[in-house]
């Protein structure tokens, strides 16, 4: 199977290639480029049309076989220029959810035996009946995809506009707190603080939410640097202190140093430790405990539900680290079997009062940066408590790994000269 995008923007060729790798058991061939006069013969077209505005109308058996990119300002123009015949569109930004479905169709049609191939011509009835009820389906697709942004804008302003007072509200506090307006009891000071906590984690849940409707409609560079995960999970463990002190749980952390010199955006991965630290807090029984250990790992970022930083432990003597791997460990209620792949989706929770998604927001969003570093993130959870693990490579490009055929037994490897403890 061959796949051609037509388009100047490498995102777009890297999310075919992870669908093909996904989906496709036969060999592919993936190919890009930003004009249409070099485009070969290929099974199935990706053309970014707000890149190549231009629709090869002279050849009406490739256009079906097309995937346009389209950006929702330059409907209008597509339309006038499609004229009778008809494409598949998806509005950019494009999301992977509406790019596998085509993808995935255009290898069942090449995978569609000769006999079924004779049957449908035969009857051309049947045919045509198809390609009626695709192209309605494809116009309902695009309508949803059209609605879906408008609902997106709406909520990126609403958003906005409802962080201001917020912002506003925690500075009031920060001005009583530290009693500049007056002094104040240690009853009236703790019970502002417990207020001003309050307004930080909605404003998180604000941003959380701004992220998620906005942050995946534009392309936002991280500020990846050199930076100390140690500090990073010393200011998260800070931050959620008086959260865990009002329910008296105790926070430690085992940290193991990066073997090389290690890059992220700092600000962002403490916000995922935030995310998940007050995440076990909120369903961490009173007098409960959660534990965070921090060590370099292999890691292959080819194939991220076989990873190697979800077999091995640190040190492995098989490959060397070229990863950080981050565990928070909690002795909470555990997360439902069928659960535990979904919550990190956006918007998905599920029904009861131990339901660990947050509505789809902070594990979301946790996610959305994670995978922006090229990392992997997921949960284990059991009778005695919930952990979630993220990894992070050092940095980019990152060495590909091949599983061994011999594991090695994480907890042998568990212990580190270098181990440094904290505590909260």
């Amino acid at each position: 199977m061959k796949c051609y995008v037509v388009s100047n923007e490498s995102e777009l060729s890297d999310q075919c290639r992870r669908i093909l790798e996904e989906t496709v058991s036969e060999e592919w061939e993936l190919v890009r480029s930003a004009l249409y006069s070099e485009a070969p013969a290929a099974d199935v077209y990706i053309w970014d049309f707000s890149c190549y505005p231009f629709i090869p109308v002279e050849r009406p058996d490739m256009v079906t076989r097309t995937l346009f990119a389209v950006e929702p300002g330059q409907l209008d123009r597509f339309r006038l220029a499609l004229g009778t015949l008809r494409a598949s569109i998806v509005l950019k930004p494009v999301q992977p959810a509406a790019l596998r479905p085509f993808l995935e169709h255009a290898f069942r049609e090449r995978q569609t035996l000769p006999s079924e191939q004779s049957m449908t011509s035969t009857g051309g009835s049947l045919h045509g009946d198809r390609d009626d009820l695709l192209d309605s389906v494809l116009h309902a697709n695009l309508k949803l995809q059209e609605h879906d942004h408008s609902r997106t804008n709406f909520l990126a302003r609403a958003l906005h506009d409802f962080r201001a007072p917020l912002t506003a509200l925690d500075g009031y506090c920060g001005l009583l707190v530290e009693q500049r307006m007056g002094s104040l009891s240690l009853d009236q000071l703790n019970l502002l603080r417990r207020m001003q906590h309050s307004i930080k984690r909605l404003s998180g849940l604000a941003d959380a939410m701004f992220e998620l409707s906005a942050g995946r409609r534009s392309k936002r560079e991280l500020n990846v640097q050199e930076a100390d995960v140690e500090a990073s999970i010393r200011q998260a463990v800070h931050e959620v202190t008086q959260y865990a002190q009002q329910k008296q749980i105790r926070i430690s952390a085992s940290v193991t140093c990066p073997r090389q010199n290690f890059v992220f955006d700092a600000g962002k991965i403490e916000q995922v430790l935030i995310n998940l630290l007050e995440n076990s807090c909120k369903f961490t029984p009173k007098n409960g405990s959660i534990e965070i250990s921090a060590y370099p790992v292999p890691y292959e970022v080819g194939d991220r539900s076989q990873s190697l930083a979800r077999s091995f432990g640190p040190d492995s003597e098989t490959f060397p680290s070229n990863a950080y791997r981050i565990d928070v460990r909690d002795s909470g209620c555990g997360i439902p079997v069928e659960h535990i792949c979904s919550i990190f989706e956006e918007y998905t929770s599920y029904a009861g009062g131990k339901d660990r998604s947050g509505g789809g927001l902070g594990l979301a969003i946790c996610r959305m940066i994670i995978e922006a570093h090229h990392g992997d993130i997921w949960a284990e959870s059991g009778a005695t408590g919930t952990q979630f693990s993220l990894v992070l490579p050092y940095g980019s490009p990152v060495s590909t790994l091949k599983m061994p055929s011999k594991s090695i037994d994480r907890r042998s490897r568990a212990a580190a000269a270098n181990t440094k403890k904290l505590s909260a």
